[in-house]
């Protein structure tokens, strides 16, 4: 992109900020997220807080062994697999607090939670909502919503921002390529996608692993080298390497233990 696309988003993050955006992971050939955060490389994250002190956004895709109850009308507990937000939470708190998502066109013509973001053609038009465990149990006690339109959600990513805004917090990301904004047109499908997912077990490991993948497609173009580069004396793609990487990370942080120890060849990536 050239200097000014950046000099325009960058004008557009200070003057509107980024509430409400859905964000996701670099596009470019060697993901920033190769050797470290490999939780954010090619996810998808809603930014749920924008100010003048920090942004505040929740990864979508990487749902966890654990699942939440909430009681209905009828006695039933109805258990929602947890997603991890992010390496974020209260100090001191030890049941870091879920926040539920919805972006369900009938729950927002019936006002369920509050928009996320904002919109110029109203509230409405916010693609995600945030709502509490109690609106979500009375939309399902009335028949207006299943459990699977719902994401519930622990954890949350921080960036502080400091005088010069371009060169720390999430703009300086944004300005460099690191993250990238998904463009509203194609939030709707990128929802659907993660939407999907289920509680993490080691049977559905590879969907949901897959699955992220797809959502992160979904967000927009792969602007990678058709020709992408290879790590060092080897036939894997750096691309390739990256992804390897996440799967790694989702398995020795959120499913407990690496099981793809043993099966990684450089010649041929997992097996």
């Amino acid at each position: 992109d050239s200097a000014e696309s950046f000099v325009d988003l960058a004008q557009r993050y200070i003057n509107d900020g980024i509430q409400g955006s859905v964000l996701r992971g670099s596009s470019k050939d060697r993901s920033p997220f190769l050797l470290s955060d490999q939780k954010l490389h090619k996810c998808s994250m809603l930014v749920i807080q924008d100010d003048d002190v920090l942004t505040v956004g929740v990864l979508l895709n990487h749902p966890m062994t654990k699942t939440y109850p909430i009681p209905l009308a009828n006695g039933d507990d109805l258990e929602f697999p947890v997603r991890y937000g992010g390496s974020f939470g209260i100090p001191g708190i030890i049941d870091q607090p879920i926040i539920f998502l919805h972006s369900k066109p009938e729950l927002r013509d019936a006002k369920v939670g509050e928009p996320v973001g904002k919109s110029t053609k109203g509230i409405e038009e916010c693609m995600i909502w945030i709502c509490s465990e109690q609106q979500v149990a009375k939309a399902i006690d009335a028949g207006r919503a299943s459990s699977s339109d719902f994401m519930c959600v622990q954890g949350f990513q921080i960036w502080p921002k400091e005088d010069i805004p371009s060169n720390s917090g999430i703009l300086a990301q944004l300005v460099t390529g690191d993250l990238e904004v998904v463009d509203e047109t194609l939030v709707e499908e990128v929802w659907k996608v993660l939407s999907s997912q289920s509680k993490l077990t080691l049977d559905t490991l590879e969907k949901n692993f897959q699955t992220s993948l797809l959502a992160w497609s979904a967000g927009g173009k792969d602007d990678s080298n058709s020709s992408p580069p290879f790590v060092y004396d080897s036939t894997v793609t750096t691309s390739q390497l990256a992804d390897d990487s996440l799967r790694y990370w989702t398995e020795a942080f959120l499913l407990g233990g690496v099981v793809s120890a043993g099966k990684y060849d450089y010649s041929s990536g997992f097996d």
